[in-house]
């Protein structure tokens, strides 16, 4: 037993610390720089490429594992220049006529592009450069076992990097922890390569001081980096500044605000503080159209306004709900009112959509805070922490919560005149026309949608109506659900960013990395199709499970307990036969296509889970057998790897096709991947036998 562990310990802590780095610093670097919030899948594809380049130096003259300290120190240090002093100032962004992003700099088209390019490509370079050695030290241990074995444990070690990370994140622990763990184990491993240097121990230590002192009073809840300082507003008498609350900053930008919006606050300044009156309005009106005693859902309800305005308004009784357990222990601490201590105030932490789906509640009115998303669900998926929320179906779950005379509130803050247009219709089609009024208020947008169009309508509300301009504009559904894209296209940004990302690559693998342009075709479109179907996983959990943390860990681990399956088969089975073996890959990709997900929603959640983690991986499974047993026949890892982790590359590119077709496309384009993959075995089996 203790041979066992000696002889396989170097390659499963090489290989789950590769994997917990990885997504220690997709979420390090989307806080820091603002702009990864929204491109978070740009680092995760570095990282899958560095990796590949790695394995592909396994076995050549140079060893790159010393380089890892030096490539992190320039990654921290610029990373920490550029998010303390430029990304909370400044976000270019060159295509905000496509797809919306918050808080963006006054730039002209073209120098936003230039700085948005610069600013992506330097990250990702530093990025790739990073997990290089790591992809080298992997390879290196991989190629001292037999393929299959070796694989299988670079699996389990995977899952313990991303059930550790999972609870780290649980834990709301601070980016220190983070890496302070990663360079722990990677200090050992180093150690026992017999590579430890006093150089690299005093990296490592500045490395983690630079990152610790910096952090300041920063919280970090399993979804967002929070800053909270207070608010103060000026009395338009004397312009003097006056505290009025506090304001919650997500990812370093403003997020939301807790403010004393109080008869008795108000009476104090006497409307001498305009935007405070303009604020409590905007919570306030939605009232009008509400009945005392009032049952009420807050969805969203951060850091308690729109709690604190149900009560203040009669409400009878409010369910809070919010994702983000960190943002309603501030909200419970701080806000003025302490609206969360009411008794007659139930907190529900999780996903709207999932509580839509496990509550059987009715509500006389439905609130929608300002939920605006500053970040994406996932490295591997372009759906917003939000993007569910705001769809035909969710607001069809939310009208069979309401009683017969309730209504929903939707307010949405700043956002294009697209978005508020896309909301309107989407309320008017699910609620009727003429059953929607608006109202502009000092925050944005809001929409009440369930009124009857016989009631009288006080100022400043008005009916809704569709503007002629957006008669094409499409809707936010469960399959294409990016309400901040104005249209199915791929916006110019990111496809700019894409070709260049790709011109760099190629040239500096062509000058440095040799090895890494020529790939195996068939193990590089197995990684591409691979990838794919796990971006589709884990928008798919997302869907039934809500939005949490713990469905990133839950869908991650979906796909690598079907890959661990299918290794340990092909173990036992001296011969398999690929044909039979695509043929039920295609089989089952065309079963998750056309299945209905709506069929698993109604299953006990334990239950669902279960079901829903084998069903949507299943095709994984396949997969995973043709990829190990083509692993068994190539007799070795490190080429095969670097192919398939080059080709993953690829596959997160072609994930951009959703915004074009929709998520479910998805399945498509990676059953034509993978039959790309199948030509190119035979082809190379052909060849050899010749």
């Amino acid at each position: 037993m203790k041979n066992t562990i000696q002889k396989w310990f170097p390659l499963f802590l090489i290989s789950s610390l590769g994997l917990f780095l990885e997504l220690a610093v997709i979420r390090w670097l989307s806080a820091e720089v603002r702009l990864f919030s929204y491109f978070k899948n740009l680092p995760l594809l570095a990282a899958f490429l560095g990796l590949a380049i790695g394995f592909a130096l396994v076995g050549k003259d140079r060893d790159y594992r010393p380089t890892f300290a030096p490539m992190l120190i320039i990654f921290v240090a610029l990373t920490l220049l550029v998010g303390r002093f430029i990304s909370p100032r400044v976000l270019a962004y060159p295509s905000l006529e496509d797809d919306y992003l918050w808080f963006t700099g006054n730039f002209s088209y073209w120098i936003a592009l230039i700085l948005f390019l610069c600013i992506v490509l330097i990250f990702f370079l530093m990025t790739l450069f990073v997990f290089v050695p790591l992809g080298q030290a992997t390879g290196k241990q991989m190629a001292l076992h037999a393929p299959v074995p070796a694989y299988i444990v670079n699996i389990l070690a995977s899952l313990a990097g991303v059930w550790m990370f999972a609870l780290l994140s649980w834990l709301q622990t601070p980016p220190v922890m983070w890496f302070g763990v990663a360079l722990a184990g990677l200090g050992i491993y180093w150690g026992m390569q017999k590579l430890l240097t006093r150089n690299m121990v005093v990296v490592f230590v500045a490395v983690l001081a630079g990152i610790g002192i910096l952090n300041g009073s920063t919280i970090w809840s399993p979804y967002h980096r929070l800053d909270v300082v207070p608010l103060t507003l000026p009395r338009e008498s004397d312009g003097q500044l006056v505290p009025v609350g506090y304001t919650l900053k997500v990812q370093q930008v403003f997020y939301q605000a807790a403010m004393d919006l109080s008869p008795q606050a108000l009476a104090k300044y006497d409307g001498d503080i305009p935007d405070l009156v303009g604020a409590a309005d905007t919570y306030n009106l939605l009232y009008t159209f509400v009945a005392q005693d009032a049952k009420v859902l807050v969805v969203g309800s951060g850091m308690g306004n729109d709690v604190a305005a149900a009560l203040r308004n009669g409400a009878a009784s409010v369910d809070a709900i919010d994702i983000d357990p960190a943002i309603l222990a501030l909200g419970r601490k701080i806000h003025p009112e302490h609206p969360y201590d009411d008794p007659r105030v139930k907190l529900v932490i999780n996903d709207a959509r999932a509580f839509f789906e496990q509550s059987t509640e009715l509500y006389d009115v439905v609130v929608f805070g300002f939920l605006d998303s500053h970040t994406l669900l996932s490295g591997m998926s372009n759906v917003r922490l939000d993007s569910f929320v705001y769809t035909i179906e969710s607001f069809e779950q939310v009208r069979m919560h309401l009683k017969d005379d309730g209504v929903v509130v939707v307010s949405f803050a700043g956002g294009q005149p697209y978005i508020d247009e896309r909301l309107g219709r989407m309320l008017a089609e699910v609620f009727g026309d003429g059953s929607v009024l608006t109202y502009q208020g000092v925050f944005g947008t809001s929409l009440v949608a369930g009124i009857n169009e016989h009631e009288t309508i006080a100022s400043p509300w008005k009916v809704w109506e569709p503007d002629p301009a957006y008669e094409d504009l499409p809707l936010t559904t469960d399959d294409w659900p990016y309400i901040y894209t104005r249209e199915r296209t791929i916006p110019d940004a990111y496809w700019q960013v894409l070709l260049l990302i790709g011109i760099a690559c190629f040239a500096l693998m062509r000058r440095s990395f040799p090895q890494a342009l020529r790939p195996e075709w068939h193990f590089w479109l197995l990684g591409a199709a691979f990838l794919l179907i796990e971006f589709k996983s884990i928008t798919e959990f997302a869907l039934l499970f809500g939005t949490t943390w713990l469905v990133n860990a839950l869908a991650i681990s979906g796909v690598l307990v079907m890959a661990l399956l299918a290794n340990l088969l092909v173990l036992q089975v001296p011969n398999i036969k690929l044909g039979l073996i695509y043929v039920l890959l295609f089989i089952s990709l065309a079963l998750s296509y056309f299945f209905p997900l709506e069929w698993l929603i109604s299953l006990e959640s334990t239950f669902r889970a279960i079901v829903s983690m084998i069903f949507l991986s299943l095709p994984m499974f396949f997969a995973g057998l043709i990829f190990s047993e083509s692993l068994r026949r190539a007799g070795e890892t490190a080429r095969p790897l670097a192919s398939n982790l080059s080709g993953s590359f690829a596959g997160g590119v072609l994930e951009y096709g959703s915004l074009l077709w929709g998520i479910k496309s998805l399945y498509v384009i990676a059953a034509l991947v993978y039959a790309g993959a199948w030509l190119a075995a035979t082809l190379q089996g052909k060849s050899k036998r010749l």
